[in-house]
């Protein structure tokens, strides 16, 4: 609204200094904050995680329902599958820049799928449909998290079986040694390599974290807490996708 006030002031002014209402010269003024005003690029370098993250909020807030429907009794299904429905409208009229359309688009496609195979389930648990439903909601899933990867500069080792999408992140070479947590759930940071030992912090779906070491087995990964640089946890390998490999610690 402000770009077009300015943008009829200047259009008005033009003929009134014209008339001798205003001095030619008071066009630059308005000229400059026009330019001033101008819309950052959101698919520059710093723009670029803050605009991933506002369709990753949609797709963490939609994760969240769908992990509350595999807990869910059959008949009462129909009651979380509207809250579901809500939130791929607002993901279908959410705003995103030319370089996220593909996520948007795997990201709609995703919910979609898990909609659709929540009501065919409703409907007959044994169906085909459903088996392959839960299968395509699945590879959808890693194709949004591989591309979020691919935007950020990260390569994942994506586990053996899953559907890769061609060309998907053979595009980029990470900075540096990282896991993510590719959901739907947030995983645990423990205090030791251990399953039993406690939880310092939780990685959230779709976090990210940069891996100082390994343990020798290659079943847990020693990470650095988000937001708390210095402070260190491990996580469990089974549980994040990982770029790269990091030295062997000893814990």
């Amino acid at each position: 609204m402000k770009s077009r006030f300015i943008f009829l002031f200047l259009v008005f002014a033009v003929p009134l200094s014209a008339c001798g209402s205003f001095p030619s010269t008071e066009a630059v003024p308005n000229i400059e904050t026009a330019a001033a005003t101008a819309t950052p690029d959101p698919c520059s370098e710093s723009a670029l995680p803050g605009e991933i993250e506002k369709i990753n909020n949609l797709m963490r807030e939609f994760d969240d329902y769908s992990r509350l429907a595999s807990s869910t009794p059959h008949e009462q299904l129909v009651q979380v599958i509207p809250p579901m429905q809500e939130i791929r409208r607002r993901a279908e009229s959410q705003k995103a820049p030319p370089c996220l359309q593909e996520l948007k688009k795997t990201q709609i496609d995703h919910m979609n799928a898990v909609i659709e195979t929540l009501i065919a389930f409703m409907g007959n648990p044994q169906a085909e449909e459903v088996k392959n439903g839960i299968a395509l909601a699945r590879d959808l899933h890693m194709k949004y998290d591989i591309e979020i990867s691919r935007l950020l500069g990260l390569t994942l080792v994506v586990p053996t079986g899953a559907a890769l999408p061609p060309s998907s992140v053979t595009q980029t070479q990470p900075a540096a040694v990282s896991v993510l947590n590719p959901g739907p759930d947030e995983v645990v940071l423990r205090s030791a390599p251990d399953a039993n030992s406690g939880g310092v912090a939780v990685l959230a779906a779709g976090g990210v974290a940069a891996a100082s070491g390994r343990t020798a087995d290659g079943l847990w990964y020693q990470v650095e807490v988000p937001g708390q640089p210095g402070q260190k946890a491990w996580v469990s390998a089974s549980e994040v996708q990982v770029s790269g490999e990091p030295p062997v610690i000893v814990p």
